[in-house]
């Protein structure tokens, strides 16, 4: 039985299509159980893609290169050409390039002395700090003021200087490789 006819109040059958004493047709039973299992599923999913969302693009990298190292920072950082040098001093020559996001600054510096066979890990070592290893390099850490801090380290023929305005940026950069 589905229910009762809303004109004459006879029993329905569940298959019949109009009441057995009126005429009056039968309405469709509705399907309210399944309705709200699905709106509940197209909710979760709407809110699963939502996060994901969200994930995917908070994770997003750029990558940048400074004087043949490439970096991997965070895509929120921008450009800041005021933080942008290229310098020679005989056969010295030192680059750097800024970006920054709303709250932080990246800085990182290279300087080389092509074909001069200088010890760059030395060199390094020279500009002093705390013994650190980070970024898959031995190099060197110091802490400016409470208000930035650095790691310092050999690569080749390079020095790579890592300048952030928070401890906490040093984990959104990635020094993925010397190109030349």
């Amino acid at each position: 039985m589905v229910g009762h006819c809303r004109k004459c109040g006879a029993e329905l059958k569940e298959n019949g299509d109009f009441c057995p004493n009126c005429g009056e047709k039968n309405p469709k039973p509705k399907k309210t159980l399944l309705n709200k299992y699905v709106i509940l599923i197209l909710i979760l999913i709407v809110i699963a893609a939502v996060a994901a969302s969200i994930f995917i693009m908070g994770n997003q990298t750029q990558t940048v290169t400074v004087d043949g190292v490439k970096f991997e920072i965070p895509s929120s950082y921008v450009n800041d050409p005021s933080r942008t040098d290229i310098s020679y001093d005989g056969n010295v020559k030192s680059s750097a390039m800024g970006w920054s996001d709303d709250e932080n600054y990246i800085e990182i510096g290279i300087t080389r002395t092509p074909g001069s066979g200088i010890n760059s890990k030395e060199v390094a070592s020279q500009v002093g700090g705390s013994p650190t290893k980070m970024f898959g390099h031995d190099g060197y850490y110091q802490k400016y003021d409470e208000e930035s801090y650095s790691f310092v380290f050999g690569m080749k023929d390079k020095v790579c200087m890592i300048y952030v305005s928070d401890y906490d940026a040093f984990s959104d950069i990635k020094v993925i490789e010397e190109v030349d």
